[in-house]
């Protein structure tokens, strides 16, 4: 699942980053808290005062969604699990990990950090507001901040993939099945809970409650999107981490920059099948002859021109002891079709989208004929 938005800062190694559609969430949020919560609990105070209050608790809403997504990073960083990023965006947050829990053990501690931290902020504030002055405005923002972190820690803990209660369950299915038989059983769960989101959100939509029934119908189509991609990225993690970049990408050797690109298109390109060429310069540096590049040239030009004339370096690459499953995601996000491969300076190779994808569907094709003859 994509995200579009700000970096905020670094924590712990891992970028905060906020999303757009937050921005969207926090109006919605101040909006309602300053017209509708705090002036039914607290009548007849001056509106900057609801306002004031409501801008704050909007605030406090996603550092607790941080924090609670921050709690299964950290988890997941003891257990040599990268977290990149975690992204807060108008459904709450999510940390984007590297790569996928080792055991079912550490799936279900990392499922669990999150709503344990919600629950622990949970009785902190109802404590604080337990002691503070019932009549105080005060005590509602207390309250509010209770609730959120209370509902954020159950709301996660239904068994619904990918919500916190969704890796749980999984964890508990994965030593009888395995990973990926169990990570299809909770994505169905998610699926299923999404479409029940939805249509309770259409029918409040018609039964007059249309601001809470979009809501819901929003909320029910990302669970069962979020669903399908983490199933996804399950399998593609499986498959993949237990390949290297250096085991399936293509040698190749630098061509000469003197070579003419018609002599490049009628002797060489023919028999190497990437877009991708490296070219050795006079100084020793490997820069990238671009197949995408060559074709814009009208012909006259093809004769006239050498490699030198229309290389370029490339600064994205990654290395040869680099998992699979981490290269593949890289591409992903930048939309490359082909990769460089170096090791410190020295390039090795080209990585193809197209070659990793040739591995994924072998191995889901073996998975389906396995399957296949096990119900027969």
């Amino acid at each position: 699942m994509s995200f579009n938005g700000i970096k905020l800062f670094k924590i712990f190694g891992i970028e905060v980053h906020l999303d757009y559609s937050w921005f969207v969430a926090f109006f919605l949020i101040t909006f309602s808290l300053a017209e509708g919560f705090y002036p039914s609990m607290y009548p007849d105070l001056p509106k900057t005062y609801y306002y004031l209050i409501s801008v704050i608790s909007a605030v406090m809403l996603f550092v607790s969604v941080l924090l609670h997504e921050l709690s299964h990073s950290l988890v997941a960083v003891r257990y040599s699990i990268p977290v990149k990023d975690i992204y807060l965006f108008i459904f709450g947050g999510v940390a984007l990990f590297q790569d996928e829990a080792k055991t079912p053990s550490q799936e279900f501690k990392i499922a669990i950090a999150g709503p344990l931290m919600s629950f622990f902020l949970a009785s902190i504030f109802f404590t604080i507001g337990y002691h503070y002055p019932k009549d105080d405005l005060f005590n509602g923002f207390l309250n509010y901040i209770f609730i959120v972190n209370f509902f954020l820690g159950a709301f996660n803990l239904i068994p619904a993939f990918p919500l916190d209660g969704g890796r749980i369950f999984r964890s508990l299915l994965w030593k009888k099945y395995g990973i990926l038989k169990a990570t299809e059983i909770a994505s169905n769960v998610g699926k299923y809970f999404g479409i029940t989101l939805i249509i309770l959100g259409i029918f409040m939509i018609f039964t007059g409650n249309i601001i809470n029934g979009i809501w819901l119908s929003f909320l029910g189509f990302f669970i069962k999107r979020a669903s399908k991609e983490a199933l996804i990225s399950t399998q593609l993690n499986y498959i993949l981490s237990r390949f290297r970049v250096d085991n399936i990408m293509r040698t190749m050797n630098p061509l000469n920059p003197d070579l003419t690109v018609l002599d490049f298109i009628n002797f060489v390109k023919p028999n190497i099948s990437t877009h991708l060429y490296p070219v050795l310069t006079q100084d020793g540096k490997i820069l990238f002859l671009d197949i995408k590049d060559i074709q814009k040239l009208p012909y006259y030009q093809q004769e006239e021109l050498t490699l030198k004339d229309v290389i370029k370096p490339i600064d994205k690459y990654v290395s040869p002891e680099e998992k699979l499953s981490q290269a593949y995601r890289y591409m992903i996000k930048e939309k490359l079709e082909e990769i460089p491969v170096r090791y410190k300076d020295i390039f090795l190779g080209i990585l193809k989208a197209s070659d990793i994808e040739h591995i994924i569907n072998k191995h889901l094709g073996q998975e389906n004929e396995s399957t296949n003859s096990r119900r027969r």
